[in-house]
């Protein structure tokens, strides 16, 4: 795979931001979430509690880098964060790095079943997604599917691995987001989902810093979430 053109590697050596925008965002994210949760008064894990705690969360977790390429850049994602496909081949490099991912963390599963720990590492996404097939689970598979996919990546790709890797270089910026990434999907989850989520966003942090470029994770994160989305829907 061809390393980013001149373009892309400026962008990823003098990203827009920095560590203060990176902590906004999250932080700001949990907050606004929060709020939103606790005004509307719904359900905790019912599906309109999940949605607008998604909704909240994303307002800043998009919002920062949008906010800064109007401020601070040209006002084009595109430009500032890569937020943009290739085409073809990146849809390609995609589909590959998801299928590697989900069989690795398939085999993740199995090891750790034989060696005797029985963790349910899909916890939160059944919790989340409620019971039944019915327009709750269709609103939260559309956002896991494809809001989550196109906001994370914009926030931990785009905005938040740029801005490691100037402190920490290439690989220590990688790696430091992608645990970032395994942690920031903890939630109710057993500890053990962690490794398994950084080595996706590892793989998908390698695929932003080659091509300079964030629709190959996109497309990564999409058919990645799309194929536990329909592994839900038919365990019902």
């Amino acid at each position: 795979m061809p390393g980013p053109d001149a373009a892309a590697r400026g962008r990823q050596d003098r990203p827009l931001g920095g560590i203060g925008a990176v902590v906004l965002a999250w932080t700001g994210g949990v907050i606004v979430a929060s709020l939103a949760v606790a005004l509307t008064g719904f359900t905790l894990n019912s599906s309109p509690y999940t949605i607008v705690a998604f909704a909240g969360e994303w307002t800043m977790l998009a919002g920062v880098p949008i906010v800064l390429s109007r401020t601070r850049g040209t006002g084009r994602l595109s430009t500032d964060f890569g937020f943009r496909l290739g085409g073809p081949a990146d849809v390609g490099l995609g589909v590959g790095a998801a299928l590697v991912a989900y069989a690795l963390v398939w085999a993740y599963g199995v090891l750790i079943r034989v060696a005797g720990d029985h963790a349910d590492l899909g916890h939160e996404a059944k919790t989340l997604s409620g019971h039944g097939l019915g327009i709750g689970f269709v609103a939260f598979g559309l956002a896991a599917a494809l809001g989550a996919p196109i906001v994370e990546e914009l926030y931990f790709r785009g905005l938040t691995q740029p801005v490691l890797q100037r402190y920490l270089g290439p690989a220590g910026g990688l790696a430091v987001t992608a645990a970032f990434f395994g942690l920031a999907h903890l939630g109710s989850n057993p500890i053990e989902v962690v490794f398994p989520l950084a080595v996706f966003g590892a793989i998908v942090g390698g695929l932003a810093w080659r091509t300079g470029r964030l629709g190959p994770g996109i497309v990564a994160h999409i058919t990645f979430n799309g194929i536990t989305v329909v592994a839900l829907a038919t365990s019902r």
